[in-house]
């Protein structure tokens, strides 16, 4: 199940009672209040979320973190796997009890800012089979990029793994590095996406997703 997320419309009192003093601790190291804001609604919506599909208080959601950073549910809830994004406008997250996944969300916007910087996160083999005329090489810069993050941050490596050593081209396209096999990669599609690219990376054999919008 993927759910979207407005972090806008959470409520400050929900907000409040949702996070962990380490938590509030983090926000607080924002440099503007917006940007911790946004990130205190975006992690208080993922512990609602993990919170329901327990049955459990949010507030006392134990998380723990991967050798790379990676967040995760601590015992005896850690067969709920779950990952986050977000960009300025909404966030995404993924569920799942099947094993790892990976989720990334970007802005559409954002495709022009790729071009001219291939060679630090494409292979050699995706660099020869991007279209020429600007705007289409754009869009696929940008279909890559969220590719990979997904495949990464399920894989929960992130950028560790360097990203220009992993090819998606090719049949298939779910990523020819030996560590990335048992993975599927699948673009996501709601009316509330219309403005973004979004990908999410699951373990092979899940039929299909769900995609939900927050209800706070």
């Amino acid at each position: 199940m993927v759910v979207i997320v407005d972090p806008a419309g959470i409520p400050d009192e929900r907000i409040a009672a949702c996070l962990s003093t380490a938590e509030q601790e983090q926000a607080a190291r924002f440099r503007f209040e917006k940007d911790a804001r946004h990130w205190r609604a975006c992690r208080t919506a993922l512990r609602t979320i993990l919170g329901r599909a327990l049955g459990i208080d949010p507030a006392g959601l134990v998380l723990e973190f991967g050798e790379h950073g990676k967040p995760r549910l601590a015992p005896p809830h850690d067969g709920l796997h779950f990952n986050l994004s977000h960009c300025h406008d909404l966030a995404l997250v993924a569920l799942s009890r099947s094993g790892p996944l990976g989720i990334d969300l970007e802005p559409a916007d954002r495709a022009g800012s790729l071009l001219g910087c291939e060679s630090s996160f494409c292979h050699p083999q995706e660099i020869d089979a991007l279209p020429a005329p600007a705007d289409a090489r754009a869009a696929a810069l940008l279909d890559l990029w969220t590719s990979k993050e997904a495949l990464l941050k399920a894989l929960g490596t992130g950028m560790s793994l360097a990203p220009e050593s992993v090819s998606l081209a090719g049949p298939g396209g779910h990523g020819s590095h030996p560590r990335l096999r048992g993975f599927t990669l699948r673009p996501l599609h709601h009316a509330a996406l219309e403005k973004h690219v979004a990908r999410l990376a699951t373990p092979d054999g899940i039929a299909g997703i769900e995609v939900r919008e927050f209800s706070a």
